[in-house]
């Protein structure tokens, strides 16, 4: 489903490598070599910080009910920031950074968070994750006039950046939508089973979905697809995410169908975790998938040994080449933890998206000339290569066949207590084992 716009841009590799790193200097080279730039004093920086300061502002739900969410999204922007003014801060800039904490994320929390950013604050830029209730937050950027990055994975933000782009031009969502999740999902298993590695030629799948916008945009793509690939669901539920007080009588209806898949999109990894311990009491050879909760550390604590066999993915992968292990190692320096597979780096690379493209622009305080900038930039950070359409991440392999400018959509197993990248190539980290309870 690539574009006109990808074949009109006809970017190559070679032109990440030269074109890219000619446009933005030392910031692009050092994202394609890996964004290995340890912090060193006032070197690759532009010459000190006499040029004055920038103010920046991350905006996270460290608070509230998704707060180990959210410490991973703080810690990505602050690492970020940290490392730019360790070297000397931003073409003579020096960021000073603010944290708002949004706690539960509830659309009042958003608003009040985004509006102290605006105009107590006087940001010249916001950084984020995703909010739970996100939607107020872009009014209120946009008429501003501020700059802001997120992590969002929304394909509500795509409408509604087409509408109106000339009021939302400020603001970047630096990942795919939540859309290619379903599709991409099907599309793999589909091939798993005509490959032979689910020990099953049954073409069978069983559905719960979140209800949140998130969920059921996610669960309604999977069922589309696989539908189109000749597949039958035997049951479809859905559950509230962050308040399923018990699995039992949900998954009990998918036990007594025995499909071949199951696939979940409640993201809350609590929820999740719960779930994982609760199937692997009594499995039917079934694959399970789970939505993202498995990306976050806690997931694995609360789930231990059950959480062994799980398929998940993200359009947000922290990847397990050079670059993405560079990070982790900093990371765990840093904070005295390993990061988790999404938010963390998802953070850190938008900070990284916006400092390649002030360095273009010239002057951080030109909102516009960085957002213009900011639409041609091709940053090679820890979640892949970012590039925007519709002021939106591109996915890879489904929305182009192009790893050079596009985030994988990654697909995990949990092996041993182990995470372990099974698609795409050239990304894997290991390949595809059948669980135990399928054998």
């Amino acid at each position: 489903m690539a574009s006109d716009t990808f074949t009109r841009r006809q970017v190559t590799r070679r032109s990440v490598l030269v074109g890219g790193a000619a446009a933005v200097g030392g910031l692009v080279v050092g994202g394609l070599a890996g964004n290995a730039l340890a912090p060193k004093s006032s070197s690759g920086g532009g010459g000190g910080t006499s040029r004055g300061s920038i103010k920046v502002v991350g905006i996270f739900p460290i608070g509230g009910a998704i707060a180990s969410d959210g410490k991973e999204m703080q810690n990505g922007v602050k690492m970020a920031v940290d490392e730019i003014n360790a070297r000397g801060g931003l073409i003579g800039y020096h960021l000073d950074y603010v944290v708002i904490d949004d706690k539960d994320s509830s659309t009042d929390q958003i608003t009040t968070a985004f509006n102290r950013a605006v105009s107590v604050e006087k940001a010249d830029v916001i950084f984020s994750g995703y909010h739970l209730a996100s939607g107020p937050e872009f009014d209120i950027v946009a008429n501003a006039g501020t700059l802001y990055y997120n992590v969002n994975t929304q394909i509500a933000w795509v409408q509604r950046y087409k509408g109106a782009p000339s009021k939302y031009w400020g603001i970047f969502q630096c990942d795919p939508t939540e859309s290619w999740y379903g599709q991409g999902f099907a599309y793999w298993v589909d091939g798993a089973l005509n490959a032979g590695l689910l020990n099953s030629k049954v073409k069978t799948c069983s559905i719960i979905s979140g209800k949140s916008a998130y969920g059921t945009v996610i669960a309604t793509g999977f069922e589309t697809q696989i539908k189109q690939l000749g597949w039958s669901v035997l049951t479809n539920d859905g559950v509230s995410e962050g308040a399923v007080p018990d699995w039992g009588p949900v998954l009990s209806k998918v036990k007594q169908a025995s499909p071949t898949v199951l696939f979940t999109s409640d993201f809350s990894p609590a929820d999740d975790a719960a779930m994982a311990k609760a199937w692997s009491a009594s499995p039917t050879k079934t694959l399970v998938y789970q939505q993202y909760g498995p990306s976050v550390p806690e997931y694995l604590n609360l789930a231990g040994p059950a959480a062994n066999g799980i398929v998940w993915a993200t359009v947000l992968g922290l990847l397990p080449d050079k670059i993405g292990n560079d990070f982790r190692t900093r990371y765990a320096a840093k904070f005295g933890a390993q990061p988790g597979w999404a938010n963390a780096g998802g953070c850190y690379d938008e900070v990284n998206v916006w400092a390649a493209a002030v360095a273009q622009a010239g002057d951080p305080k030109n909102y516009k000339a960085v957002a213009k900038a900011t639409e041609s930039v091709i940053w090679r950070g820890t979640t892949g290569s970012i590039s925007f359409v519709d002021h939106t991440g591109v996915q890879f392999p489904a929305q182009t066949a192009d790893a050079s400018i596009g985030q994988p959509h990654i697909i995990v197993q949990i092996q041993d207590g182990v995470q372990k990248v099974v698609s795409p190539t050239p990304f894997t980290s290991g390949t595809f084992v059948l669980p135990t309870w399928m054998r």
